[in-house]
């Protein structure tokens, strides 16, 4: 690849800039252009990253020379934006959840196919070194038969976001930390375990605000394993899953930069060496790839809108107490 591929931000919030970031240290892609509604955030994040700041959504899309879009928006606004995008020939990069809901992301996926132009969500933890790493092991029968898996991802949120922020409007935020960040360890669950055929859901309520302080969900996998993921703003950082199989057991710790690994005869776990990846920035490498048509995103909008389902699934859950089936994850 000679010439980088031009992009626009939607979106230039901090994640956005987090995007931008890794964009740049991957060297295939550079932001040409952005944009928000807010004049004066757009204008600081268009002279940090050295891009244009579009004075409309129809500036930006109407542009010939972004290719490609990355929307790095609040949740609700997805199908909206990934509509317009479509429409104007813009191949797109979409942080997760893709959508809150199937319909939307049904919408999402028929938009972009119609238009064709890829979809590619931004689930970037499957990407680890410790989760590659385990999909190779259990590829290889290393594990046996796997029988359950274990996962949380929490961080204390609560502490850095000002109120008045969109992670605390239910709307955005259903479930609370499982719609920003529990979806990164379905889509991760997903890829070693396969489709999830039902989920049951129980969260503790906010009590500071009207998201959920902590959700717990109990998956039932489709090849009959078992799985459970917590999810908090509230309680310490920790981002880790635990495979158990058959004939062994793998942990991938510290976000997936460490992994363990225990057979049957072992009483403890010991450390595989692993090779330094940087997930954020191999998945904006590969974005360049597929706008250039030199590959297909491996987390499409396919695979994106079964994480929603699980997602959508678990909202019914919490409400009816009871477990639920998964639609549109097989």
């Amino acid at each position: 690849m000679t010439e980088k591929v031009k992009l626009g931000s939607i979106g230039v919030g901090w994640w956005a800039g987090v995007l931008a970031t890794a964009l740049e240290a991957g060297g295939q892609g550079e932001l040409v252009s952005c944009y928000s509604r807010t004049a004066e955030k757009r204008d600081e994040f268009a002279d940090q990253y050295g891009c244009s700041s579009a004075g409309s959504l129809e500036e930006l899309l109407g542009d010939p020379s972004v290719e490609g879009v990355i929307i790095a928006t609040s949740h609700t606004s997805h199908r909206e934006l990934v509509e317009a995008a479509a429409a104007a020939g813009k191949h797109i990069f979409i942080e997760k959840p893709l959508t809150l809901g199937t319909e939307d992301g049904s919408a999402c996926v028929a938009a972009a196919a119609a238009a064709g132009v890829a979809l590619q969500v931004g689930h970037q933890r499957r990407r680890s070194a410790a989760n590659r790493r385990i999909r190779h092991m259990i590829e290889a029968g290393d594990l046996g038969d796997l029988e359950a898996l274990e996962a949380h991802l929490s961080i204390p949120s609560a502490a850095r976001f000002p109120a008045e922020a969109w992670r605390w409007n239910p709307e955005e935020s259903p479930l609370g930390s499982m719609t920003s960040l529990g979806v990164h360890h379905l889509d991760s669950m997903m890829y070693l375990a396969g489709p999830v055929r039902s989920v049951y859901a129980q969260a503790r309520p906010g009590r500071q605000n009207d998201v959920e302080e902590m959700t717990v969900l109990v998956l039932e996998f489709q090849s009959g394993a078992l799985g459970t993921l917590l999810t908090s703003f509230y309680t310490p950082t920790l981002s880790r899953l635990a495979v158990f199989g058959t004939q062994g057991a793998a942990y991938s710790e510290s976000d997936g930069t460490v992994l363990r690994v225990q057979t049957l005869d072992q009483k403890a776990a010991e450390e595989v060496e692993l090779e330094p990846s940087d997930p954020l920035v191999e998945q904006l490498v590969e974005f360049a790839s597929v706008v250039r048509g030199q590959a297909s995103p491996e987390i499409d909008g396919a695979a994106g809108l079964a994480v929603v389902a699980i997602l959508e699934a678990a909202v019914e859950s919490s409400k009816t107490g009871r477990s639920v089936a998964v639609g549109g994850s097989g």
